[in-house]
């Protein structure tokens, strides 16, 4: 299969991870069973200074999935920065993230371009969002993000939940 252009992409698919060998593969065995033949994708994994084998991990990938890309930070900079990076390196219109863990279920993108495609005005919709129902952090993250989503929608007033 060739991959696409990337003028030609529908969806950027940003993968941070740190330390996450063991979830490479199968993560983007199951982005790809959900998007081929959906979207003209490709997915940006963003190594965030891993010291364990998950740079081998995404090398092998690369060479099995064409529309794997890998952009590496040196040394760790944390999640949100490798949203940042990923978001930028994206060459598609849309984007779409997922935790390297393996918490967020990829067989729910193409819910989320099927909602993204709804609207009779394509031009009208700016932003999809999903949101995990059950997450698989220990009490102290599920509390610190509790903590932090509340603050979140006191200030914005704008109704999303589990943000991260």
């Amino acid at each position: 299969m060739t991959a696409p252009t990337p003028d030609t992409y529908d969806l950027s698919v940003v993968v941070p991870v740190k330390n996450e060998e063991a979830n490479i593969a199968p993560l983007i065995g199951e982005i790809t069973a959900a998007l081929r033949g959906r979207a003209r994708f490709e997915i940006v994994y963003v190594d965030d200074g891993s010291d364990d084998g998950t740079a081998e991990a995404l090398r092998r990938a690369r060479h099995e999935t064409p529309e794997l890309r890998v952009v590496t930070h040196e040394r760790c900079f944390g999640q949100s920065a490798g949203l940042f990076t990923g978001v930028r390196a994206a060459r598609a219109p849309w984007v779409a993230t997922l935790d390297g863990d393996g918490q967020n279920d990829p067989a729910d993108l193409p819910r989320l371009l099927d909602a993204r495609d709804a609207d009779p005005d394509p031009a009208a919709v700016a932003l999809v969002a999903g949101q995990r129902l059950q997450r698989h952090d220990s009490a102290v993250k599920r509390l610190s993000s509790r903590v932090a989503n509340g603050v979140r929608r006191r200030l914005l007033r704008d109704g999303a939940r589990d943000t991260g």
